[in-house]
């Protein structure tokens, strides 16, 4: 006691009088551990706010919180009384340790990382990625639960490799998975848990352990001529039948095709968004939240996509029969009751309209990309497109969302007359 009042625990003399006094034996180091023991149990008891009993079966219980049971508890039964103490300092001071930053674990940091990651990035998706990430490749595995402190660059580089070859992880893949494990280190070295991210030091031979990602068949990811023939004699069918709910939703179907707009945009555009020969991408629906942003995927501010004369033809349509229907849009341009088009609307009447053609399902995102090759195959500048399309590289716009829009009898009779020629 003479010692602390003296000295700061950290001040070097202390430290050397402490050193002194247990070298002399003036301070028998077993019983000051002891004691420390004892004391720290003694906190353990006062804090545990249940009974502690002897049961009729002559050993001893109480109970420790447990939110996963009915009660919020959890039975803990031992021989003795001692070793019912012994237990309940394990717990106590088992939950004092996992405080100490020296076995902060990345299963400890990630809920906190998480929201702090939430508070900047406006994509509530991003987000929802993150987590899923998280539930597959790290809860309740050996690295999440292993201290930060002890984490080396050769645990982490042998963990990051295994996992690739685990998961065979393509760059795209591996370069979201990672993300968690990066970034949390970063935050942990902010919060001074860590002294750096020994992971950045980790290095990856792409060429080496990435699996090649292999591009989708064509026929799985456009629609055909003929398909997308059908699809807009069934759309057009529907609308002048007046089908009962969201009847301009099959007009939105047809305009996604016009303007490649995404389906969480199609749903909130509005007249004010038309500028002369131009639409003006501006807001999206966020799907699972229900909420409508002023921007559009990632955060990015309004892009113009030129209005053919179907796509305003189709504009036409609406304001029509929301006149004939005598309703309020709001605005709105595939609105029949004052409220944004309804997402599931769409992209049910996509599921509908593959099954009576009797083709394999292909979602508004397939809309998307037909758009798009149609666009490249005429030869239009793939910069003006990928700007029409809200793309940040122009490497995405060509080698991701570009596919052949031909049936399989057209590409042979292609190679038959290009042959042909060419032995003439």
């Amino acid at each position: 006691m003479a010692v602390s009042k003296m000295y700061n625990l950290n001040d070097e003399k202390a430290i050397e009088l402490l050193k002194y006094l247990v070298e002399s034996g003036t301070i028998d180091v077993g019983s000051a551990e002891e004691e420390m023991k004892k004391s720290k149990l003694a906190s353990a008891l006062a804090m545990h706010p249940y009974k502690i009993s002897l049961g009729t079966d002559g050993r001893w219980f109480t109970y420790l919180y447990d939110e996963t049971k009915p009660r919020h508890r959890r039975k803990l039964v031992k021989p003795t009384l001692e070793l019912l103490h012994e237990a309940l300092y394990d717990h106590y001071m088992g939950e004092e340790k996992k405080a100490s930053v020296d076995y902060v674990t990345l299963e400890d940091i990630y809920p906190e990382w998480l929201e702090y990651k939430s508070l900047h990035t406006s994509a509530h998706s991003t987000i929802t990625r993150i987590n899923n990430d998280w539930n597959r490749f790290y809860k309740g595995t050996e690295i999440a639960l292993i201290p930060l402190r002890q984490l080396t660059k050769l645990k982490l580089d042998s963990w990051a490799h295994r996992m690739i070859k685990e998961h065979k992880m393509d760059k795209t893949l591996y370069y979201n998975f990672s993300g968690i494990m990066r970034q949390c280190l970063d935050f942990a070295v902010d919060k001074q848990i860590v002294d750096e991210n020994l992971f950045r030091k980790v290095r990856i031979d792409g060429r080496r352990v990435f699996t090649k990602k292999r591009k989708k068949p064509s026929e799985t990811q456009v629609y055909s001529r003929e398909e997308l023939a059908g699809l807009r004699e069934l759309a057009l069918a529907d609308y002048n039948s007046r089908i009962k709910t969201y009847q301009l939703a099959p007009l939105a179907v047809l305009f996604q095709f016009e303007t490649g707009v995404r389906i969480g945009e199609v749903c909130v555009l509005r007249y004010e968004d038309i500028e002369g020969p131009y639409l003006h991408v501006r807001r999206m629906l966020r799907r699972d939240i229900r909420e409508v942003v002023e921007h559009t995927k990632g955060g990015r501010e309004e892009r113009s996509v030129i209005l053919t004369s179907e796509a305003k033809e189709i504009i036409k349509k609406c304001k029509k029969r929301q006149k004939e229907l005598g309703v309020e849009s709001d605005g709105y341009i595939f609105s029949v009751d004052g409220q944004y088009c309804s997402y599931f609307a769409i992209s049910d009447l996509y599921r509908k309209y593959c099954d009576k053609l009797e083709i394999p399902l292909k979602s508004s995102h397939k809309s998307r990309k037909t758009f798009i090759s149609i666009l490249l195959d005429a030869n239009m500048n793939a910069n003006t497109v990928r700007e029409m399309v809200g793309h940040a590289d122009e490497r995405t716009t060509l080698q991701s969302y570009h596919y052949d829009r031909k049936t399989e009898d057209e590409r042979i009779k292609m190679m038959e007359a290009a042959l042909s020629a060419a032995r003439e």
